[in-house]
């Protein structure tokens, strides 16, 4: 029994021998490469989480997100985003309930892309995407298999028609992907909102005094190719919050969040230990490089990467690509704070695609230029293939709210009677400009760092030029 004893005390200090013998080696090969030991010392006690793998469930919550659901009766319009209670109720019920459908049948029709305009123009509701969703892309996010798809080729908008069937076990939804329009007769089971909520839905709406909206071109001269939607009479204002942007304290570009690894943690995750630095206290920019990779970190808050060896042609695969796009982000999302990032567009280039992200708080984008002459630009753009990163830039900003929400006044007659014609007249000048956008959202420029608080302001893009105007107060 003693004996027993003394054989457990003696393999546990021989354990104890053999850890303490490790963390010395780590040690000595620190100091030879002229760093301090707590590095190392952490490293073995604290893994770094976010370089672990992500569901395919919170990537589908966080990225597969429309960008607007409208509601329309005729030539009424109600606009649903992120801060209004049905647009995760409708959201949720197409996403967790129609799409999966929709994959496992065919389509009853292929329609023509030039009946969409008929089609948009009754009582409906359509959900929006900036991008065009790629199917493969979908059936990934959805855990559907490849072979499931058995009709389009991509998402950009779903239109729900429940007036055009009387069954009430039958829904009636079509699908756009810029090409064409596949019609699907669906069939709504017990998990299913039930097919009254959304024939009911314009009404429930408008009896809450939910300000409705116009299109742009009727009730203006402006043109446009695109739909703009406007406000005629928004009641009591739209709430808003000041928004606070600044570049990141664990990666502003200084000696200290050098030495003590921030920028190196947060930035380059597992790899910190084999890319070597190149920095100086003058510099603009810390380089890190190996063989392959080169990240470099600019004092402006923009990263940029590069896989550095030529690229053959890869598979082409745009489930992989954009896996390998938004497992890159989301192990740095902390550094964005309370901005959610979403899918600005998608699309192939030569044997890579091209993906382009934006930042958005309560549903209301946050854009950026580079100064303040400069066309918008999307903070984060990224290359990549079947295999890997290829490119990244990304304006990287820490975003949070200032202050609670205030409403503002988001009338477009008050617009154009009060702020356009005295700030802008130019633009009620000139008849041949197209517009890009009219709404509310939040600018930053790369090149002004004081500038740490964004109130929400118009932004108006036309065809060659971008005006911003602050957002008038409710009753200003």
């Amino acid at each position: 029994m003693r004996n027993n004893k003394k054989e457990r005390i003696k393999t546990r200090i021989l354990i104890l021998l053999i850890i303490t013998s490790v963390i010395q080696l780590g040690i000595h090969w620190y100091m030879q490469t002229q760093r301090l030991p707590f590095n190392f010392i952490s490293k073995i006690f604290a893994a770094n989480g976010r370089t672990a793998n992500l569901d395919v469930e919170s990537l589908r919550n966080q990225y597969f997100v429309p960008e607007t659901i409208m509601v329309s009766i005729s030539t009424s319009y109600w606009r649903l985003d992120a801060r209004d209670s049905q647009f995760e109720k409708v959201w949720e019920d197409i996403r967790d309930h129609y799409i999966p459908a929709i994959i496992r049948q065919k389509p009853d029709k292929i329609l023509p892309k030039e009946q969409w305009a008929a089609i948009t123009g009754a009582r409906y509701i359509r959900i929006d995407f900036n991008a065009i969703w790629p199917a493969n892309v979908i059936n990934w996010l959805t855990e559907a298999r490849p072979s499931d798809t058995k009709g389009f080729e991509g998402i950009k908008s779903i239109v729900i028609a429940p007036h055009l069937d009387v069954n009430e076990t039958v829904n009636t939804i079509f699908i756009y992907d810029d090409n064409q329009i596949y019609q699907y007769l669906i069939n709504i089971n017990r998990e299913f909102l039930p097919k009254r909520y959304y024939s009911n839905l314009a009404d429930e709406l408008s009896s809450k005094n939910k300000p409705s909206l116009r299109l742009l071109t009727s009730v203006s001269n402006f043109t446009s190719d695109k739909e703009i939607f406007v406000a005629l009479n928004d009641g009591r204002g739209s709430a808003f919050s000041t928004i606070r942007a600044v570049i990141p304290d664990e990666i502003v570009l200084n000696r200290t969040n050098m030495e003590n690894y921030n920028i190196q943690d947060n930035i380059l995750l597992d790899k910190k230990e084999s890319l070597s630095a190149n920095y100086t206290d003058s510099s603009r920019y810390v380089l890190f490089t190996d063989t392959e990779n080169l990240y470099r970190l600019y004092n402006d808050g923009v990263l940029e990467y590069k896989f550095i060896p030529s690229i053959a042609s890869g598979q082409d695969n745009a489930s992989a690509a954009f896996k390998h796009a938004v497992t890159f982000i989301e192990q740095r999302r902390h550094l964005v704070g309370e901005a959610n990032i979403f899918l600005k567009s998608i699309y192939k280039e030569n044997n890579y695609y091209m993906m382009e992200f934006e930042y958005k708080v309560d549903g209301v984008p946050i854009y950026f230029t580079e100064n303040r002459d400069s066309e918008i630009l999307a903070p984060i753009i990224i290359k990549a293939n079947s295999e890997r990163i290829l490119e990244c830039r990304w304006v990287i900003r820490n975003f949070t709210r200032a202050d609670k929400p205030i409403n503002y006044n988001i009338d477009f007659p008050d617009l154009l009677n009060k702020q356009i014609v005295s700030t802008y007249p130019e633009i009620l000048e000139s008849s041949d400009k197209s517009f890009d956008r009219i709404e509310p959202g939040y600018i930053f420029e790369l090149n002004d760092l004081k500038s740490v608080l964004l109130a929400p302001n118009w932004i108006i893009s036309t065809d060659s030029e971008n005006y911003f105007l602050p957002l008038l107060r409710k009753g200003e």
